[in-house]
């Protein structure tokens, strides 16, 4: 099997300028490298490469009168590398971020430009969890400032993770001082930060403990909790510090999510015959597209489309991973005729590829219910591809063996609405099809579902069928997508699993999309024209413009921001 490579190329040369090479004919330089290999050259060629060369060649230097020039700290294969680019405008480099690396810093140290800002490029798109503080170390030792700043934005963004490894204990404390005082640095509370400064602190004591007070600059002291902080806060010798209460008062965002918005409905005027005469007669269309949207800059950027184009389906992340499943891969409707094409497709997004892939295996149904609870998707809907219509199916998704297993179904429940409250699984609709609303809860450790519990609110069901939900964790806000009243209908956890209304609760009539992030609290709703963020510290909503997305009936979902620091 050969190993996959990366080419690196440019215009402009001529092929004729490497046969006269491969054939040393006029060669008149031997470049050696590190590692002792002869590269027979001209020096024409390589001075109009690099200013490297050309500096070297000119008559002031030793270099310009001999013939063999050796070449420290580059070895052979990124010699050749370089040579090959000189003389082609095209070289080849194994895939992989330590080749690419050593290509990179070759290409800087002789000032091959051009490979350099390619080189530089791919490793921005490379850089992850594994590689960010070596990426910020070699940013900032050859001056790179973008790859800096993305690989100092990961390892913010994942400090959490990155503090229980030995790179994070070698840190510099100019490099740990760059990734603390960033906005986005990924603790829920400032205090986070102590422990932070405390542990790498106590790697090297005796050398450190000196500059914990300059690194102490970066905390932002009003946001401390100072019972829960101070034994750490006396150890780090900054009581004095917390009580001058210095610092920022603005809370970090690295652990906020960033919305994403995906498929949804395309309306465009009908081309049929039969539906030209009436100005009210659609057809729509499904879409692959997917946005991000960044609530603190108010910034929508364009996200890798859909493999395959859905709508009124649902995006979860389980283990990291995001997968889209559910809802129609195809919507047909116009005055006379109503086609909804049900898909048991499952898209995942695949990071290091940047792409949707459907590698996954299709549910056993045509799932239109998917909840995420305990980092595992459940799907229920009614019928398979073989059973009888009536029966229902539901499941859940092992990622490990990469297969939907059959768990326990309700005995008699018709869901209209599956969600999680607090790590509980709860389908809302009606007992049969006729009978009594209600709920029911489904028990994962013990793979059983409990008594049905009825209500009186009949007028609960239609709303059910046609409604928007998101949950907060232990509520859940149903909007009904076709009524104009702005009233939420609230299903509480805590006040015993209870119905209650909300009068003027949504800033919109109109709803296409719902979601909410648990960490800071947010809960997300648009229209054609806007979009509107609620605090829910603040207890209140932020409306904002935004642009026409060209779909409506989207689904969306907030995603960590470590996933998607490409595109925010």
């Amino acid at each position: 099997m050969v190993d996959e490579t990366i080419a690196f190329e440019t215009s402009g040369h001529l092929s004729s300028l490497d046969s006269l090479r491969m054939s040393n004919y006029l060669c008149d330089v031997v470049i050696i490298s590190e590692d002792g290999q002869r590269f027979p050259a001209h020096r024409i060629i390589l001075a109009a490469s690099s200013p490297y060369f050309r500096t070297m060649f000119e008559g002031r230097f030793l270099e310009s009168k001999q013939t063999d020039v050796a070449i420290r700290n580059v070895d052979g294969a990124v010699m050749k590398m370089l040579i090959d680019f000189a003389y082609r405008g095209r070289t080849e480099c194994p895939a992989s971020v330590e080749n690419v690396v050593s290509l990179y810093v070759a290409a800087h140290y002789i000032q091959f430009d051009k490979i350099f800002r390619r080189c530089s490029d791919w490793l921005k798109g490379h850089v992850d969890e594994s590689n960010c503080i070596s990426m910020g170390i070699v940013g900032d030792r050859y001056g790179d400032s973008d790859l800096l700043r993305i690989a100092d934005r990961l390892a913010a963004v994942t400090i959490s993770v990155l503090a229980e490894t030995e790179d994070f204990l070698l840190l510099s404390a100019e490099h740990l001082s760059r990734i603390i005082s960033h906005d986005e640095l990924g603790v829920k509370v400032e205090d986070e930060v102590l422990t932070i400064l405390q542990k790498w602190m106590k790697h090297d004591e005796e050398a450190r403990r000196a500059q914990v007070e300059t690194l102490s600059t970066f905390v932002r002291f009003p946001l401390l909790d100072f019972k829960e902080s101070s034994d750490v806060l006396s150890d780090l010798d900054l009581v004095s510090h917390y009580r001058s209460s210095g610092g920022s008062c603005q809370r970090r965002v690295g652990c906020d999510g960033v919305l994403l918005v995906t498929g949804g409905l395309e309306w465009k005027r009908c081309e049929s015959n039969l539906c030209s005469e009436y100005d009210f007669c659609t057809c729509k269309d499904v879409s692959d597209e997917a946005r991000v949207y960044e609530p603190n800059s108010n910034i929508w950027t364009t996200f890798p489309s859909l493999k395959v184009g859905m709508c009124r389906h649902t995006i979860v992340t389980s283990n990291e991973v995001l997968y889209a499943l559910g809802g129609y891969t195809e919507v047909h409707s116009d005055q006379y005729a109503g086609v909804d094409v049900e898909t048991a497709i499952v898209q995942r997004y695949d990071a290091g590829q940047r792409q949707w892939v459907d590698d996954v295996q299709c549910m056993s149904c045509t799932s239109h219910e998917i909840v995420c609870c305990n980092n595992r998707i459940y799907g229920m809907s009614i019928g398979t591809k073989t059973s009888a219509e009536d029966e229902m199916i539901c499941e859940v998704f092992d990622s490990g063996k990469n297969t939907w297993i059959p768990v326990s179904c309700p005995e008699n429940a018709l869901s209209c609405i599956l969600a999680s409250l607090e790590n509980e699984i709860v389908a809302i609709g009606c007992e049969g099809d006729y009978g009594e609303f209600g709920y029911t809860k489904y028990d994962p450790s013990e793979n059983r579902w409990c008594k049905f519990k009825s209500f009186r609110q009949q007028d609960f069901i239609d709303m059910m069928r046609r409604c928007l939900y998101v949950t907060t964790g232990d509520r859940l806000y149903i909007k009904d997508g076709y009524n104009p009243d702005c009233a939420a209908l609230i299903f509480d956890r805590r006040l015993d699993y209870s119905f209650s209304f909300v009068k003027d609760f949504f800033p919109f009539s109109t709803c296409y999309g719902l979601a909410y992030d648990l960490e800071s609290k947010r809960m997300y709703m648009f229209n054609d024209k806007q979009i509107a963020v609620y605090d829910e510290r603040a207890n209140r909503w932020d409306v904002r413009d935004c642009p026409d997305l060209g779909f409506d009936s989207f689904s969306c979902v907030v995603v960590e921001r470590k996933l998607m620091l490409d595109y925010v």
